[in-house]
């Protein structure tokens, strides 16, 4: 008589147990790849946020802050924020794309004017002192 096995009976893995880990894998690395992209661009997205609060408040001279020297120069600062933005001051806002690369930091989203019309919005920044700034933007409407 042979000594009965105290382990119980032996488990195999099945296809399924594969298939289930491989799942549960990819969607842990997809997670993990959103959470860096997202943590990574933070910087960028506050700038932008920022800068369109700014012009939605009317705060002209806030705006300007948040771009670059070389901007400022080009747009004329508060006064030409004030005149060049006209209908295409914001309401409210989402960003549905973003990036680093190479040093440019993009995003873009949709737009809701203050006006109700809806539209586009991209915004180019770089890093000036370690602070991202607007280099360069462009308002689209629908």
């Amino acid at each position: 008589m042979e000594a009965a096995d105290a382990s119980g009976p032996k488990r195999r893995w099945r296809v399924w147990h594969f298939i289930l880990i491989g799942v549960v894998g990819v969607g842990l690395l997809a997670a993990g790849i959103v959470f860096l992209v997202v943590s990574l661009t933070r910087p960028v997205v506050d700038t932008a946020d920022a800068f369109m609060a700014a012009l939605r408040d009317g705060d002209f001279g806030r705006a300007s802050s948040h771009t670059t020297p070389a901007l400022q120069r080009e747009t004329g600062g508060a006064e030409g924020f004030a005149r060049g933005i006209g209908v295409y001051r914001p309401a409210t806002w989402s960003w549905s794309q973003r990036s680093i690369r190479n040093g440019i930091g993009r995003v873009s989203g949709s737009v809701t004017y203050q006006n109700g019309a809806n539209g586009s919005v991209r915004l180019t920044m770089g890093q000036i002192d370690d602070r991202w700034r607007v280099e360069g933007y462009s308002f689209e409407r629908q």
